[in-house]
């Protein structure tokens, strides 16, 4: 097991230490999974599909399997069932009312209270956008799970680690500004790297609270004779 019970720096260090691995060890697999998840994002509705892809591909390769992003796609557009379809729609929907709520709060019109409900519904949005860290990659690793439960197991996560999803998510940033300071990292690097990051956090910090570190979201409730 990595570190102690429950999320702590450990994991997020260690989840951090395996990305700089990663890129390390495999940079090819980073600029073919960057090229062919633009590629794939091109027609925009499939952004969805191409970063559950993307997920998929760099928590394979980083586990030291054989895997092929050809394969991701089969997985990301005919076995998951739709999953990346409905979650990349629902992300740009949430984008879409969070831009909504800004500028509604910017409003000068705007009544205090209904600023104040703009203002929760902004949160509330930036949220299960933020919950996208875990989401893909917790579809990615369970083929067949429910999109439902893949949704609300992700945005408990956020909630349940708001300062280490913040810090995962400043990772991320900095890595776009590193890609994009280099040009054609952006294009080149940054969609594999990010996704690499999200896989590997999911892992840290879904088995931040079992006893032999593995993710385990299925018993959540203790039995009455425990």
């Amino acid at each position: 097991m990595r570190g102690e019970p429950g999320a702590n720096p450990a994991r997020y260090e260690s989840a951090v230490r395996r990305w700089f691995a990663m890129v390390r060890k495999e940079p090819h697999a980073l600029v073919a999974g960057s090229l062919l998840s633009v590629c794939v994002s091109l027609p925009v509705a499939t952004a969805g599909p191409a970063r559950l892809a993307t997920a998929r591909y760099m928590a394979l390769r980083e586990r030291g399997e054989s895997a092929t992003y050809r394969d991701a796609l089969r997985f990301a557009f005919v076995e998951s069932g739709g999953a990346g379809w409905l979650m990349g729609l629902t992300d740009a929907l949430a984008l879409l009312m969070a831009g909504g709520c800004v500028v509604a709060m910017l409003s000068d019109g705007a009544a205090m209270a209904l600023r104040a409900l703009y203002s929760g519904l902004f949160v509330i949005d930036m949220a299960y956008l933020a919950s996208g860290i875990y989401r893909y990659p917790a579809l990615a690793d369970e083929p067949g799970s429910r999109v439902t439960m893949m949704v609300t197991r992700g945005f408990l996560m956020t909630l349940a680690n708001p300062g280490w999803t913040l810090l995962f998510i400043c990772a991320q940033l900095l890595a776009l500004v590193i890609c994009a300071a280099t040009g054609v990292g952006l294009v080149a690097l940054f969609p594999a790297a990010s996704s690499l990051l999200e896989a590997l956090a999911y892992e840290e910090m879904s088995s931040a609270y079992t006893e032999d570190g593995e993710p385990d979201f299925e018993d959540t409730q203790d039995s009455p004779d425990e």
